[in-house]
């Protein structure tokens, strides 16, 4: 038995109950697959839910209002992956949805693996959808020893994949593989003999699962120092939109770099015709980033006149903070502060 056959074999009594496996709606695979760029199958599901309820068609998603649309992300992070998908909804309505994986790759936000996910479930193209699931498990099947976030590495693991791929039910070789990456050949402590290929796996028949997949060395994470500063007045607070950067397009308190005593506070307040009767400095945090860390200390400041506006700033009270604007997990526990006030 070929190793597709045995993974197919295998996904049919074993494939978890996700509420996209139950459609061939290339639009409905599309938000699936990109919810689950950074986000476990698990948490994913009522996200999903809800984003299909509200947005069913493209054409809905594609006239959504951008605001709107990140609210609901919120939660999942990384939130350019929302930002694209409207972007793409907007051009698949006006040209069509593409229906193989090399035109779906032209799509904002839909990279090779995306593409491939989608092709191949929605329209049963042959094409192996490559993820960290499938970098894994046949970089263990057949010990690849090149590193697997190297070009070389991810073309060789592509030809072994491109070699497996069925021509009937390519979207289940792909969703099997998603699944047993995530059930079997996990990253640590595999479950090898639970696992299909146990008898076809060289780093199993080595002992020497556990070693791969190899990767670069991983570079330390660079930290930054901020300030959020909540400024409340007659029950509210002022929110900014951010323009650029990490968190554009979302809304939050103003983060000041760097380190800052009272005196700082106040006089940067001042500046801005914002004259504060009380400042305090409240929780410090930390917010981790893929590359860097963010070292957060929240001040609460009460402001008993503001003589300043600006169209990217807003004041919102504590039901609009939870309701209506898109506030990212970075400002979490500026929130957490808020409500405990209010």
């Amino acid at each position: 038995m070929s190793v597709s056959e045995k993974i197919l074999q295998w996904y049919n009594p074993h494939k978890r109950g996700l509420p996209w496996r139950n459609t061939r709606d290339p639009y409905k695979i599309w938000v699936s697959e990109i919810m689950l760029q950074q986000t476990r199958a698990a948490a994913a599901v009522p996200y999903y839910e809800r984003f299909i309820e509200r947005y069913p068609t493209v054409e809905a998603l594609a006239e959504s209002d951008e605001d709107e649309l990140l609210k609901l992300w919120q939660g999942l992070g990384y939130y350019s992956r929302a930002k694209n998908l409207r972007k793409a909804a907007m051009r698949v309505a006006k040209e069509g949805m593409p229906k193989d994986a090399k035109t779906l790759e032209t799509l904002p936000g839909i990279g090779a693996y995306t593409a491939g996910a989608v092709a191949s479930i929605a329209y049963g193209e042959p094409v192996a959808a490559i993820d960290g699931n499938l970098l894994r498990i046949f970089s263990r099947l057949y010990a690849v020893e090149a590193r697997i976030d190297e070009t070389a590495g991810k073309k060789e693991i592509a030809a072994l994949a491109a070699a497996e791929i069925p021509e009937t039910a390519p979207g289940d070789f792909n969703q099997a593989l998603m699944d047993l990456g995530s059930e079997i050949c996990t990253p640590k402590r595999p479950r090898c003999l639970a696992c299909p290929l146990h008898a076809d796996c060289i780093a199993f028949r080595e002992g020497r699962q556990e070693e791969f997949p190899h990767k670069k060395p991983k570079k330390g994470k660079t930290r930054e120092q901020y300030l959020a500063l909540a400024i409340r007045h007659n029950g509210a607070y002022l929110v900014e939109k951010r323009t650029e950067g990490l968190l554009s397009s979302l809304w939050g308190f103003p983060l000041l770099p760097g380190r800052w005593k009272k005196e700082d506070v106040e006089k940067y307040l001042a500046e801005r015709a914002i004259v504060a009767k009380e400042i305090r400095f409240g929780t410090r945090y930390e917010h981790v980033f893929t590359h860097k860390i963010w070292e957060i200390t929240v001040v609460v400041a009460t402001a008993e006149a503001v003589f300043t506006e600006a169209e990217e700033h807003t004041w919102a009270d504590v039901d609009a903070l939870r309701e209506k604007y898109a506030i990212p997990s970075a400002f979490r526990p500026v929130l957490e502060e808020i409500y405990g006030l209010d």
